[in-house]
């Protein structure tokens, strides 16, 4: 079923379906990876993403490739994670899979901003529309979305009292 195409016959313009879309998409992504990750590795791989776009930012190697280099650099930090991070959630209360929901929607769009920023602007633009390519890429965008995990992290990160 071609989502884009039925959103357009319900009068949606192009872009809008597109972006739509690619909403739908990152909303069912967050909450597979959320669900399958658990709580216990969500804090560890938003670490993982931080330490590896910036191992990746001062790598001098070529554009094409820094995308690549930067999922196997998440992965080899995911795998070691448990050695080197110890933050988790704190389980219990009625909001908590809302908790690891929102954190997991904030890391997908994270990692997609990081991949669509490393790959030239006409790749970038094959998979996403240009609306969502400014929200994610352009300009202040790679900034808000490094920091709107962190702040949930901080704010929806509470330690138990027992």
């Amino acid at each position: 079923m071609n989502i884009t195409l039925l959103l357009s016959k319900i009068g949606l313009s192009s872009n809008l379906s597109q972006d739509m879309t690619l909403i739908l998409f990152i909303a069912l992504i967050s909450f597979v990876y959320g669900m399958v990750l658990g709580k216990k590795k969500l804090m560890s791989i938003l670490v993982s993403i931080y330490i590896a776009f910036a191992i990746i930012s001062v790598v001098p190697i070529e554009i094409s490739y820094k995308a690549y280099v930067f999922l196997g650099l998440l992965v080899v930090l995911t795998l070691v994670s448990r050695k080197i991070f110890d933050i988790h959630f704190a389980s219990g209360g009625s909001a908590f899979m809302w908790r690891i929901f929102i954190v997991s929607f904030f890391q997908v769009i994270l990692i997609i901003s990081v991949m669509l920023s490393m790959l030239p602007q006409a790749d970038a633009l094959s998979y996403v529309s240009s609306t969502a390519y400014s929200y994610l890429v352009s300009g202040w965008a790679p900034l808000t979305w490094m920091a709107i995990p962190l702040v949930a992290m901080f704010i929806l990160h509470r330690k138990s009292r027992y």
